[in-house]
Parts: structure tokens; sequence; C-alpha cells
């Protein structure tokens, strides 16, 4: 049996995706072979290798791309991916995101309509950005909505992100959707309560990590808060995702208590992360996608023992609050965060420790089952 997926981003960029790929490869290997198609990250980007899957790159993304050129990736991404789905005669395929869904379109359409299709989406893209998107992106969603029906699984990162989802397409939601959470490995739990590091340590340390941007987080907000206090806390930043702007604005700051530390491997993250009490998440929910988020870095940042501070208007993130235990998982209201005493907020002596388990093994298990024909009762979202 083959089993292709199709990531028409680097996966490099996208944990989830791999970590789906590794617990895939590891449980179904002596039944599956397993081919990986997605483009190369470019000069530069470190490649990530899988065991026992055959990863292809069939486009490679260059710095600083225009528009057109954009367009020209995506046009080859189908021509090359669809090359490579002739040639491996999948049994059963899964793409990520509406930009990896020309290739499934045309096989399983017109080629293989026995082919069993599974989607997943990372974001939610709304039909006001698909209506200003490029011509290409907005084609092949119209392809993909007439796979919706036909699709053994459609699933989003939240029920929130599903339930758009459903409203847009209307009469035509798809038979069989899921919530897949952006879980990471079971490996990442901490052992190690963080009970008096919060308490007795000289500064409260908080980080971030990925993607980073003036224009879409509280950057801002969060460097004045910080470099207000330097004799309290400390901020060190994490990211190879950044804007010019981002990294422009740090090192003007010239904040004593700020360090912006570049890339870290991601497997390497759980260890990177137990040097720090406070992980944030920044976004600050320009556009839907980000108000309906519970980001992978959420639950990096919670398994590893940090508490979490995220922005009150993540609306997806307020069910994971919590009231009376640690490591806590707080909204913030980042306008006014002069209001905000992290001392109070960082205070564990009268919480009690309750760390609900996330591990993507288990999470992504139920599709694993489908994709290698081991279908058992499975709860439609």
């Amino acid at each position: 049996m083959k089993l292709c997926i199709l990531h028409f981003q680097p996966v490099e960029k996208y944990p989830p995706a791999f970590n789906f790929t590794r617990v895939l490869a590891a449980t179904g290997i002596q039944k599956v072979e397993i081919h990986l198609i997605t483009t190369d990250p470019g000069n530069g980007k470190q490649k990530i290798q899988i065991p026992d899957v055959h990863i292809h790159r069939v486009a490679k993304w260059q710095s600083g791309m225009s528009r057109t050129t954009r367009m020209k990736l995506y046009v080859r991404f189908v021509v090359f991916a669809l090359l490579r789905l002739l040639k491996e005669k999948p049994s059963a395929l899964l793409y990520y995101e509406t930009g990896s869904a020309g290739a499934p379109y045309f096989y399983n359409i017109w080629l293989n309509p026995s082919c069993r299709l599974f989607i997943h989406y990372h974001e939610y893209t709304s039909p006001e950005e698909y209506a200003s998107g490029m011509i290409f992106h907005r084609w092949l969603h119209r392809l993909e909505n007439s796979l919706y029906k036909k699709a053994n699984w459609v699933s989003h990162t939240n029920k929130d992100r599903m339930k758009l989802f459903d409203q847009d397409l209307g009469v035509d939601t798809p038979k069989h959707t899921y919530i897949l959470p952006n879980h990471p490995p079971a490996a990442w739990t901490s052992s190690i309560v963080k009970t008096d590091d919060q308490i007795t340590a000289d500064r409260i340390g908080f980080v971030y990590v990925g993607a980073l941007s003036i224009e879409t987080m509280y950057v801002k907000q969060m460097a004045d808060y910080i470099a207000a206090r330097p004799a309290e806390c400390f901020w060190d930043i994490y990211s190879d995702n950044h804007t010019t702007e981002a990294v422009e604005f740090l090192e003007k700051k010239r904040a004593t208590n700020i360090s912006f530390k570049g890339a870290v491997n991601y497997d390497a993250l759980p260890g990177t992360l137990s040097n720090y009490q406070v992980g944030l998440v920044l976004y600050n929910g320009h556009i839907p996608n980000y108000i309906y988020n519970v980001p992978n870095k959420f639950y990096e940042y919670y398994v590893c023992g940090l508490d979490v501070w995220f922005p009150k208007e993540m609306v997806s993130c307020l069910g994971l609050v919590t009231r009376d235990t640690f490591p806590k998982v707080i909204p913030i209201n980042f306008e006014k965060l002069d209001d905000v005493s992290f001392h109070k907020e960082t205070e564990r002596r009268n919480f009690k420790y309750h760390k609900q388990e996330y591990a993507c093994e288990k999470t992504y298990l139920p599709l694993v089952r489908l994709l290698i024909n081991e279908p058992e009762e499975l709860g439609a979202n």
C-alpha cells in the first residue's frame, strides 16, 4: 500500500505536519510506503529527514519572491506533484491546505477516483481572504470544493474554525469532519514540576517562539512592558520567520533584558523552554484565523511546564484558561499591560498542579488508523 502526503509549504515550517508524518511512519510502516511531497525551503534552510519516509521536494522557495514568481511556484508544484502521484499510484492521499489541492483534484477526480482522500487545514481562510488573494489560489479553492463531499476526512485544528468553515460552504459541507489540534510529541511533557522557580527566581523569564511581526502581533507592547522592568524580568525571542521591521524595532529598543536569539531547532525546544517561566502568544487577532486559533506554540509551552499568556482577543484559547491550577493559562489585555502584575500572575504558591496530557501520538491515532485502513469507531465533529 502506498500513501502520499502533499504539503505545498515547506514541511519544516509546520511542526504539526512533520509530527504527524513521524507518527504515521512509526505506526504504519510495516503496512504502508509513505511519500511526502513538499517544497524545498530554499538555500540556507535546514531540511528535515523522517526515517522510512520518502520526501520529494518538487519546487524551491526563494527569498523575496514576487507575486508572479510565487504563482509560478504554485503551478510547478501542481504539475510535478501530479507526476509524482501518477508514478506512485497511491491508494490514499492526504493534502494540507488549499495550496496543495491542485494535484489531488486532478488525480482523484480524473485519474484514480477510488483513491481515498484526506484533507487537513493548519489555518482558516475566510471567503474575503480567498477573494482578495492570488487568482491561482482562488482557483485551487474552487477545485477543492468538489472534493469535500467525497473526502473520507476533512479536519481543522479546533471546533471554532470548523464551524466557520462549514458556514462558508453552506449546504456543501463535507460528510466527515474532524478536529485535529496541534499537540506536540508525548516526550515533550516535562517531568519537572516548576513550583518554586517562579517564587525564588531573581527574574521572571519570558519566552516567545515562532513567526514575528509588528503589524500582526503585540510585539511593541510586550517589549515596552519588559524593557521597563530590567531588574524583575527578561524576554528571549526565537524566530527564523520574522519581518525586517520587527528585528529593527528590537535593535532600536536597546533593552538590555530583551534578546533576539534567532532560530532554534524544533526538537531542541523542550530543553530551551525549560529555562523560562512564561511562554507568550502574541497574535493581535487581525483576521479570523488568529482570533479562532490555538497555535502549536500554546501547547508546546504548556507541556514543557510554562505558564501561557495569550491575548484576550484569541477566542479559541479562552476555553483552555485555568483558574486555580498550574501551569497557568491566562488571557491578557496587551493594550493595558501596565495593569498586569507578572509577580501575581506567575505566583504558584496557592495553586494546585494539574497538567493536561497533550500528545500528538494519541491525537493523530484516529487519522493514522483510517489512512492505513484500520477503521475504528470515530465520532465526526
